[in-house]
């Protein structure tokens, strides 16, 4: 695929476009890229086009998330897009490390829902 347009952020666009943007032309289209990230291909679209309805603070935390390396106190170095998929599994109670990354998912600062769990248990 070409790589695609993000003209419309102007001379400088934002690195989380940038990053998304390499996403697209690795994966070879707009569906696959999304898909990479947990997000429908529309957001991947609206948000290339500088045309996003909503706040972008969301997608940027999520794309650059998946992007980048996480220090996890459980499995060492991972990629962000393995600690979304650690976080999002579901808690087995008899893999200790299962138990391990429950505990520890639900408290770390990159975990979008962390902030509901510590609001919850207070």
């Amino acid at each position: 695929m070409k790589k695609p347009d993000i003209s419309a952020w102007g001379a400088e666009p934002p690195e989380f476009i940038r990053v998304l943007a390499r996403l697209v032309e690795q994966q070879g289209s707009r569906h696959a890229a999304a898909e990479r990230i947990g997000v429908n291909r529309a957001t991947v679209s609206t948000l290339l086009a500088n045309k996003y309805p909503a706040s972008t603070g969301r997608m940027e935390k999520a794309i650059m998330t998946w992007a980048s390396f996480v220090d996890c106190p459980v499995l060492g170095e991972i990629t962000g897009e393995q600690c979304q998929k650690e976080r999002t599994k579901p808690f087995i109670g008899s893999n200790p490390t299962r138990i391990r990354l429950y505990r520890a998912c639900r408290a770390c600062p990159r975990n979008p829902e962390a902030a509901n769990n510590r609001r919850t248990h207070q």
